[in-house]
């Protein structure tokens, strides 16, 4: 099967899933919203039929009783209440994990949760069949439909079907309108080389494996204007016992065919395929390959398979065409700084005007590039409401989720690493924050707590905020704990703010018992790891019996920031522009110096903690400095102060590079290399030169906290 179909159909299905997801959600809050119904049924009966065509046996038969009790959902003879949601919900799960399989190349398989869920549909639709139609459709209704039967298809069409405006992947659908495809496989004997191609003949012929409960009349009519000139065969494949939702007798496996004979049960199929060898098992016995070799390429393959998987990004057509415009003033700029280039002395004022289209062409470019990269949060968003259903069914807790800011837009990459730190945050909101439905009652809340999901844009930054309207964070229980556990010292006094910052600690962990949502202390310190990661911040504000906020603020982008170029010594370093609050000569500046703690400075008469930067990095003092030095003043979530620097070299965009990109082009590091504190990531400046760009907290942590370190 081709790769990029195979990766087409990973792609779609999971839009189908996210989508069949949200309208269960949506059906079970609201029984009667028909468009949700409709909306699930048409999901359901797209991903069987990508499914078949493909050709995936255990995604076919799950997908396709699933329609069945959506098809019943749909004629009003079932509803769906938690039960059914639940059931739907695990088939969506099961899709998904299937879907992983066909993402990475592997073979897909039947997980344990499978045979039941198939079960469970099942039942469904017998007890619906038992009971008869509804009243309003009782009565009798004229049908041409028999008995379910399974036909093979074999479709050889003429070489010059294509001028006679007949498409063979047309007969495909009109059969699919029938019933049900199990099964397309194309034969590609005939295909000539590459040279010898004819784009205008059909050299492929077809099989389809069709179950439907139309005549076999109504297949004729579909071949009706193509069956004298082409090849066209319909066979009835149906067996006695081909009656369930698998394929037909002749085509399926040995261990289908011995499990419908009732000699084996599934789990001894299962138990027997876990002993039969692979090839590299084989030729590790018969001596042809040592097991060292074959151990490290199936962990080169697995590596290879897990980076190729496919991901894309559906960009607006209006943002394309904004690229295509630009690429072409860019070529004609181009043309100008060559022509121009040749008569240099007699055109330097075209040849300027020309570079500098040039710069602002390509500002633009970069620009909507990066704007292709840019998804709305709402998806990430949508996907939590699952979450906090299953966890307030294992909990017992009622909670709705509202979301706020769903169109703010921000880089993919962001966007995926950001949904772990909100999973965390969310579950601890639901485990954590809000009281039992008794206990909000008596407190004068509705026993239905409300998570609510915010994003905005500030100041070049986004803001993302999860808030509860739970009992909120006791700070005397959380410093308690902080103290028992040894993790400050008792006669330690902090602000509300750093005793919160506590909760980020690894380990630490106020619930006061341990089950499978919470108690082991393990989320939050993932959270602020993977939100540093990403160049932002969190924090916590809480009010007792009001709530929670967990506050995250993140960079738009990771690729490019407006950075201010300063220098150290010999050293050119870039801090991000959107961390700066202003420059201070020391001429003009006002320095004072605290016994045993150090100086500080006088900006608009607050007085800052100031940083000799060369000194906090270990780097050299200059040989001789013309110039005074300058202090910038930077600012972070907790606080402002000062870093003397000898220059201030301008300001310009920033690429972002990964140090481990930029060192080895010049370098080869160490196995296990880290970031250093205090930076964030390098770049290679116009003159070739590596500059390093600093990480503002980093720096905050080196200065006044316990972690010190060089460059």
């Amino acid at each position: 099967m081709a790769a990029n179909l195979l990766a087409t159909f990973a792609n779609e299905s999971e839009e189908l899933l996210t989508d069949f997801e949200q309208s269960l959600m949506t059906l079970e809050s609201d029984p009667g919203n028909e468009e949700a119904v409709h909306q699930i049924f048409r999901a359901a009966h797209t991903l069987k039929s990508g499914a078949g065509m493909i050709g995936l046996p255990p995604f076919v038969e799950l997908a396709h009783v699933a329609e069945e009790v959506l098809e019943r959902v749909r004629n009003h003879e079932l509803e769906i209440d938690a039960p059914l949601a639940t059931t739907l919900l695990r088939c969506v799960d099961e899709f998904r994990r299937m879907v992983s399989q066909v993402a990475v190349g592997q073979e897909v398989t039947r997980g344990p949760d499978h045979p039941t869920l198939l079960n469970s549909l099942a039942r469904l639709i017998v007890a619906v069949s038992l009971a008869g139609p509804p009243a309003a459709r009782q009565g009798p209704v004229a049908s041409t439909r028999t008995a379910s039967r399974v036909y093979r298809i074999d479709m050889e069409f003429r070489g010059d079907i294509f001028i006679t405006g007949q498409d063979p992947a047309q007969f495909v659908l009109e059969l699919e309108e029938l019933g049900e495809v199990l099964e397309v496989t194309v034969d590609d004997g005939q295909l000539p080389s590459l040279d010898k191609l004819d784009p205008s003949q059909c050299y492929l012929t077809w099989r389809v494996q069709l179950r439907t409960e139309h005549p076999r009349e109504k297949l004729d009519d579909v071949f009706m204007f193509v069956a004298d000139d082409n090849n066209i065969s319909i066979t009835d494949v149906t067996s006695s016992r081909d009656q369930g939702f698998g394929l037909a007798s002749a085509d399926m496996k040995i261990g289908e065919l011995l499990m419908a004979e009732g000699c084996v049960r599934e789990q001894d199929i299962t138990e027997a395929l876990q002993h039969q060898k692979r090839l590299g098992e084989v030729l590790v016995d018969l001596g042809k390959v040592k097991k060292e070799a074959l151990n490290k390429v199936l962990t080169k393959q697995a590596v290879a398979r897990q980076v190729r998987q496919a991901t894309s990004v559906r960009v607006d057509t209006e943002k394309l065409d904004k690229l295509l415009n630009l690429v072409g003033e860019m070529v004609i700029a181009i043309s100008q700084v060559s022509a121009t280039g040749v008569s240099l002395v007699d055109s330097a004022a075209e040849h300027a005007a020309a570079i500098e289209s040039l710069e602002v062409i390509g500002r633009e470019l970069q620009g909507q590039v990066l704007s292709t990269r840019m998804m709305p949060i709402e998806e990430t968003f949508n996907r939590f409401k699952r979450l906090v259903r299953d966890l307030c069914q294992d909990l017992g807790k009622y909670a709705v989720i509202e979301t706020f800011g769903t169109e703010t837009e921000l880089d993919k990459t962001v966007l995926e690493q950001l949904a772990d730190p909100l999973k965390h945050m969310i579950r601890n909101a639901v485990a954590h924050g809000l009281e039992e439905p008794a206990e909000r009652l008596r407190f004068g809340k509705s026993d239905t707590g409300r998570i609510q999901l915010r994003a905005a844009q500030r100041q070049g930054h986004i803001l993302v905020e999860v808030v509860d309207d739970g009992r909120g964070i006791d700070p005397d229980a959380v410093l308690a704990k902080a103290r028992s556990r040894g993790l400050i010292s008792p006669d330690a006094r902090l602000s509300e703010k750093q005793i919160f910052d506590l909760l980020f600690l690894p380990g630490f962990s106020t619930a006061k018992e341990v089950s499978e949502v919470s108690g082991r202390g393990v989320g939050l310190d993932v959270v602020r790891k993977n939100v540093v990661d990403l160049r932002g911040t969190v924090e916590i504000v809480s009010a007792i019996g009001r709530g929670t906020t967990f506050r995250i603020r993140l960079p738009m982008t990771l690729a490019i920031i407006e950075g201010m170029n300063v220098q150290v010594g010999a050293q050119t370093l870039t801090l991000p522009l959107s961390s700066v609050v202003e420059l201070l000569t020391v001429r003009n500046a006002t320095i004072s110096t605290i016994e045993g703690k150090g100086e500080l400075v006088c900006a608009r008469d607050e007085f800052l903690p100031l940083v000799r930067l060369g000194e906090l990095l270990g780097v050299p003092p200059p040989a001789t400095n013309a110039s005074a030095p300058v202090i910038v003043i930077v600012e972070t979530d907790t606080h402002k102060f000062g870093l003397m620097v000898d220059r201030v070299l301008g300001m310009d965009q920033t690429v972002i590079k990964p140090l481990q990109t930029v060192f080895s082009l010049v370098s080869t590091l160490e196995p296990g290399f880290c970031k250093p504190e205090g930076v964030a990531g390098a770049t290679i400046r116009g003159d070739g030169d590596v500059a390093l760009i600093l990480d503002v907290p980093g720096l905050e942590r080196m200065a006044f906290g316990e972690c010190r370190g060089a460059l």
